[in-house]
């Protein structure tokens, strides 16, 4: 048997599904820039609130995503394609980008309202996209496909934080919807599912949805239960920096909050340098062994933050947290989804995203009250040391060889 096509390294399918990247990064260090400022200029100091308003993208999340992701499962055992669920999602999202800047004119009400339009959008296309992934790389591209996610997520980010800060939250935001239109089309127009029906059609039903729930979280798969927890507690990470370092950079550092996007730079910049190279070591020393390295690297970043005294000295120790993020962002998904039979790809791709999601629901209101608590932005890195700490202990966990490539018996390529 020839097996050299299977060896073949396919850069233009990485490119294609690394499309959910750019789109998060064109939406994504935006709303994490220009939202929570706008949210605290409509409910002013009262900070646990603001952080219930930003959880109303998680909460979306936990209600949509399942949806979506089943949905697609249903769609593809019949023939039919994800992108059915993908574009309407890209359209809804890129309507959401254009409206919102004018949206705090009608108070909360009216922020609340640009806020559902877009998160609605966000949420719809995450699972199915997602689960292109799997559907469309061999186990042994997986971890190179996520880097291409991240990598394309982070140059995105660059490009409109730096929009963002030169042109005004406005014209950054109608530029993003006409991007998010353009990754409508090139979905639409390049990627090509496969057309294959699956021997066993899943159900879009909420009992299906609870089905693979507690399958994947019973112990049936040794080891998915510290996938998750690991999971969660590296978006949880993630989302205290994107959530709240704006408050957190004018408040320590006595700066604007058009200043403080250079953090967000740098933490896009730390992405694209770390992201290729991680998908690399992933496949090289192994997926668990690549997370805990990086949940190291991470820790002992985060606590260098908490000692700088400017946003100079703190700029490459961000976009060091950064590089060393990447490493357990690219591969955790890729040793998720190996064990997970073709025909429930997106129900528990869903599922991987909502475990995700909660990190966010959680975090956000619990951060809040952290801050409220301490009654200052200041413990911020600490807050995600700690997070990152327990991150690393999850994974130590996961059994050795469990989710590496083409390791698990019940996989279906």
């Amino acid at each position: 048997m020839d097996r050299a096509p299977a060896e073949r390294v396919p850069y233009a399918a990485c490119a294609l599904v690394g499309l959910g990247g750019l789109f998060a990064g064109v939406t994504g260090p935006l709303v994490s820039t220009f939202v929570p400022p706008l949210v605290q200029s409509v409910l002013g100091g009262h900070r646990t609130a603001i952080g219930f308003v930003m959880a109303i993208d998680n909460l979306l999340l936990l209600l949509l995503v399942p949806i979506a992701g089943a949905a697609s499962d249903q769609l593809r055992s019949r023939g039919r394609g994800r992108r059915a669920i993908v574009l309407p999602g890209l359209v809804l999202a890129a309507a959401g980008m254009a409206l919102l800047p004018a949206s705090a004119r009608g108070g909360i009400v009216g922020l609340i309202g640009g806020m559902i339009l877009l998160f609605t959008g966000i949420n719809l296309q995450r699972s199915p996209f997602q689960a292109l992934i799997a559907d469309l790389l061999p186990s042994a591209h997986r971890s190179l496909a996520t880097a291409s996610v991240t990598f394309q997520m982070c140059v995105a980010a660059i490009v409109f934080l730096m929009l963002g800060q030169m042109l005004g939250m406005r014209t950054a935001y109608l530029i993003a919807a006409v991007t998010v239109l353009a990754i409508a089309v090139a979905v639409v127009g390049l990627i090509r599912e496969p057309a294959r029906r699956d021997a066993q059609p899943s159900e879009t039903t909420f009992q299906s949805i609870a089905d693979a729930a507690g399958s994947a979280l019973g112990g049936d798969v040794a080891g998915m239960r510290a996938i998750f927890l690991a999971s969660l507690l590296l978006q949880l990470t993630f989302q205290t920096f994107t959530t709240w370092y704006a408050l957190h950079g004018t408040e320590r550092f006595g700066v604007r909050p058009e200043d403080v996007t250079v953090g967000f730079m740098a933490w896009a910049v730390g992405g694209v340098v770390g992201a290729l190279p991680a998908g690399i070591i992933g496949k090289r020393i192994g997926r668990r062994n690549t997370m805990l390295l990086g949940f190291a690297l991470m820790g002992a970043s985060l606590v260098l933050l908490n000692l700088v005294t400017s946003p100079a000295q703190a700029t490459p120790l961000i976009a060091l947290a950064s590089a060393a993020w990447t490493l357990p962002t690219v591969n955790a998904y890729p040793l998720f989804i190996e064990p997970v039979a073709r025909h429930r790809r997106g129900i528990l791709a869903a599922l991987f995203l909502l475990c995700i999601a909660l990190g966010g629901a959680i975090g956000d209101p619990l951060n809040g009250s952290l801050f409220d608590l301490f009654g200052s932005y200041r413990p911020l890195f600490v807050i995600m040391a700690v997070y990152t700490t327990l991150a690393f202990a999850a994974v130590l966990f996961i059994p050795r060889g469990m989710g590496e490539v083409d390791t698990m018996s019940t996989l279906h390529s």
